[in-house]
């Protein structure tokens, strides 16, 4: 599993594909790949990224490297949250993020903003 990072800034579908891409040419080298059948992909739900775009981006930066033809498999991961009052971790949604164990309204986002290459199928390995 690769973290793939933003610098803090808020990335589009097409600067997450070719973060991706980046990462899955430097793998596939490592590894004396010739292709790349699978990228498999966790994104945090609080990103703001529309997936079909994500897919299409991913597609049209990969042509002529050793991922063209890929399949981009993306696992959406819930946003989760930290109670400040009693410990309690939990997935919240944007509209809620009370506690639901103790009902505190101040609480820490930990999780919903990840963007991780998680794992590839090699097709080919030289």
């Amino acid at each position: 599993m690769r973290d793939l990072r933003s610098g803090g800034g808020v990335m589009d579908e097409h600067e997450v594909a070719s973060q991706v891409l980046a990462a899955v040419d430097n793998a596939a080298y490592r590894n004396s790949a010739t292709r790349i059948s699978t990228v498999h992909l966790a994104i945090g739900g609080r990103r703001v990224l529309d997936l079909n775009r994500l897919q299409s981006a991913f597609a049209v930066a990969a042509r002529g490297t050793v991922a063209e033809g890929a399949q981009l498999s993306v696992k959406v991961l819930p946003v989760r949250h930290r109670c400040r009052n009693c410990g309690n971790n939990f997935e919240a949604s944007p509209a809620d993020c009370a506690c639901p164990a103790c009902g505190h309204p101040h609480t820490e986002m930990i999780g919903g903003e990840e963007l991780q290459l998680l794992d590839m199928e090699l097709a080919d390995v030289a």
